[in-house]
């Protein structure tokens, strides 16, 4: 209600004049203008003295001659009357709307911040509670849900809405929900590539309450993880086909139909464009495959996803000596040609969806066959880790006393780890807590440095040649050596037989013969892996904070999530391809050369790499120099006022020759053998960085240099 006006006209013209007379003592000079009032004035010298005079000598005048214009206080009085109140609700409305959106702000970056930090309901609830007792937050909500039902989509009143799929429930996100909300709005390609993951994830040890996401990311671009559906239950669903039925049908109608999305068009506008859409490959463990296609488990006679092999019981194990047989197809897989191959009656409903093989889309997942697989069956086998270390059965059980010394050189190498790795390595004595990681850190890194010298030259040489392969399956830029690599992995499960024995050639071992076929259809192999789902299975388990309906607290945390993802479509870089690097952190004592001066940075931040020269194992680099490759320490980071731009300073090494040369040239895969630190200060551009190295010390005196392949911590 706005106040009603009680005062006479005398009172309001004695308050009026008043209120001039003030305002003009306030104000230094008089400046002429002409009111936007409705005031009839003939000449403004009539009611306005000279103002040049001093603003002392004039305001009596003024009043005066205010006073004595009758029209011109009726006039002004009038105005007054008939929109003080309107003023009044104007200024007060813009107070209050102002307050209203900074506290609407507050509450949506509280919402944000509880989102990306994972904060249980419980705890925002609390923060409210006392946010409250303050007079800024008084209008705060109380409860936690207020705060992300006001800044989202997101609803707590109406329960989730959820599918029977036996044993368990399904809740089906949609693909086509996925693609909208993290596909990058620079894509230009016509067809969206989507790779597809799908596992069992256990959510406690004392109780069989298990998840099986079927997750996916967009091959092209920033590939963020997604889910598409989620089951859950006690048990892992009872029909691969019901499980996987909402996915199946709506696959088939983006892949018939496309999507729409929008994007950039070549104006930077956002348009929406229409798009293909394909399954380019489905990422599983060999259990999860099975389950999906319906076939036999890795522990089956006929196990073989991609060749017709028949395995062999030797010594309580399944194995698969024989690695020369014919290759499956799609054509076989639908007429069942190996029937042994098929475990029901049933045939997956995964062949209804429009260009999927079912053989050869399905990608041999590296993670889980040569890493947590073929790696760590090999230093078990060394280390002679329970059953696998039985007399008779295990030929390469290494003495205890050189497990220890291998140890003990990993334990040395921790502080030589750049931080690419999200792990530093461990005892040997940990083996059975080592994550896929750390067994990957230890095949391209680690590995040939703490083995030299300390087994035979046999056992050393078989585990270089899963070395180089995996180094060239893991790069995109060695195309040219594929078939090199493919012809590795063959003499690799051969001697691997012969060492070990025939009894250890299991499915995954068997599976490395097949890498070569993956690589040529997808590239790296990081490509097609299971690192980013199993990233992603983290994230899922952090979703679930009571025992209570698991499913439908994912189904909230994950619309919480989209709803508060906000991108500004200001901080898209349309040069994909010349991305400016970035630099942090100010350094004062770094060396200086020529003309070389400040701003100095300790760090470079490039698209794939990120430089520290105040940590020595982070400091490592190939540059090109002049057409030829140099290994080099950069030691600062610093702005060259002749060539007006950044610049890195580094000292070359000035004996660069190869690692091995029986196999192939190590300095082919970049690896090389390196020593003599050069103390002249050389000075390379940016742009001249090819990759960073890890330089891993093989003795007093020298030292193994590898390029950093892998962008999956």
């Amino acid at each position: 209600m706005h106040r009603q006006n009680c005062m006479s006209k005398s009172t309001k013209r004695r308050r009026l004049l008043e209120e001039t007379a003030n305002l003009l003592e306030n104000c230094p000079e008089i400046s002429p203008i002409t009111s936007s009032l409705n005031v009839c004035v003939s000449n403004v010298s009539d009611v306005f003295p000279d103002v040049s005079n001093p603003v002392s000598n004039t305001n009596n005048n003024i009043i005066n001659k205010i006073s004595s214009n009758k029209e011109i206080i009726d006039n002004l009085e009038q105005f007054t009357m008939d929109n003080s109140n309107y003023c009044e609700y104007r200024d007060d409305n813009r107070s209050e709307t102002f307050e209203n959106f900074k506290q609407l702000d507050m509450k949506r970056e509280l919402s944000k911040w509880a989102v990306e930090y994972d904060v249980p309901n419980s705890t925002l609830s609390g923060l409210l509670k006392v946010l409250k007792t303050h007079d800024c937050f008084s209008n705060f909500p109380s409860d936690a849900r207020t705060i992300h039902q006001t800044n989202s989509n997101t609803t707590y009143s109406q329960p989730i809405q959820v599918k029977t799929v036996s044993p368990g429930i399904y809740y089906h996100f949609g693909l086509a929900n996925g693609i909208q909300q993290f596909i990058d709005k620079r894509f230009s390609n016509e067809t969206i590539k989507i790779v597809i993951g799908v596992d069992g994830l256990p959510l406690a040890k004392s109780s069989g309450s298990t998840f099986w996401p079927i997750l996916g990311y967009i091959r092209q671009f920033n590939q963020t993880v997604f889910p598409i559906g989620i089951y859950w239950g006690h048990e892992k669903p009872g029909d691969s086909n019901i499980f996987m039925n909402d996915f199946i049908e709506e696959v088939r109608d983006l892949i018939l139909n496309g999507i729409t999305v929008k994007l950039f068009n070549k104006d930077k506008q956002l348009v929406s464009l229409k798009k293909i859409v394909t399954i380019d490959a489905f990422c599983c463990d060999v259990p999860a495959k099975a389950f999906i296609l319906k076939t036999k488990g890795h522990t089956g006679f006929y196990s073989c996803s991609r060749c017709s092999v028949q395995g062999t019981f030797l010594l309580r194990r399944v194995c698969f000596p024989d690695l020369e047989c014919s290759k499956r197809s799609h054509q076989d897989f639908l007429n069942k040609i190996q029937e042994q191959y098929h475990t029901s009656g049933q045939i997956t409903n995964i062949i209804n969806i429009p260009g999927v093989d079912v053989v050869q889309n399905f990608s041999i997942d590296y993670m889980h066959c040569v890493l947590l697989g073929v790696m760590k069956k090999m230093l078990m086998l060394w280390k002679g880790s329970g059953e696998i270390g039985r007399v008779g059965v295990n030929k390469q059980k290494l003495p205890s006393n050189l497990v220890k010394q291998i140890s003990n050189r990993l334990i040395l190498l921790k502080k030589y780890i750049p931080s690419d790795f999200s792990r530093k390595p461990r005892s040997l004595d940990e083996l059975s807590r080592w994550k896929a990681t750390e067994l990957r850190q230890f095949l391209l890194y680690t590995g040939p440095v703490v083995l030299y010298s300390l087994v035979s030259k046999k056992m050393y040489y078989n585990f270089l040649y899963l070395n180089i392969a995996m180094t060239i399956f893991l790069s995109p830029n060695f195309n040219h050596l594929a078939l090199y690599a493919q012809a590795l992995m063959v003499k690799f499960v051969k001697q691997f037989g012969k060492l070990y024995g025939e009894h250890f050639i299991s499915n995954n071992v068997h599976f490395l013969i097949q890498l070569y076929d993956d690589y040529e259809k997808y590239g790296s192999l990081d490509q097609v892996s299971c690192f980013k789902f199993e990233n992603y299975m983290s994230k899922l388990k952090k979703m679930v904070r009571k025992n209570e309906k698991p499913l439908q607290q994912v189904v909230k945390r994950y619309m919480e999530q989209c709803n508060l993802q906000c991108v500004n479509e200001d901080e898209y870089n349309f040069n994909n391809e010349n991305i400016k690097p970035k630099f942090d952190k100010l350094l004062t004592e770094g060396p200086l050369i020529g003309e070389m001066t400040s701003p100095q940075y300790k760090i470079l931040i490039l698209e794939k790499i990120i430089i520290k020269i105040h940590f020595d194992s982070d400091s490592y680099a190939s540059v090109n120099t002049n057409g030829e490759t140099d290994i080099i320490k950069i030691v600062n980071i610093c702005y060259n006022s002749q060539l007006k731009k950044e610049v890195i300073l580094g000292r070359k090494f000035e004996t660069v020759e190869c690692f091995f040369r029986n196999l192939i040239k190590s300095s082919d895969i970049g690896v090389y053998k390196i020593s003599n630190y050069s103390k002249k200060v050389e000075i390379w551009n940016i742009g001249d960085i090819k990759i960073k190295y890890a330089v891993l010390p093989i003795d007093a005196n020298m030292s193994v240099a590898t390029p950093i392949i892998h962008f999956n911590n």
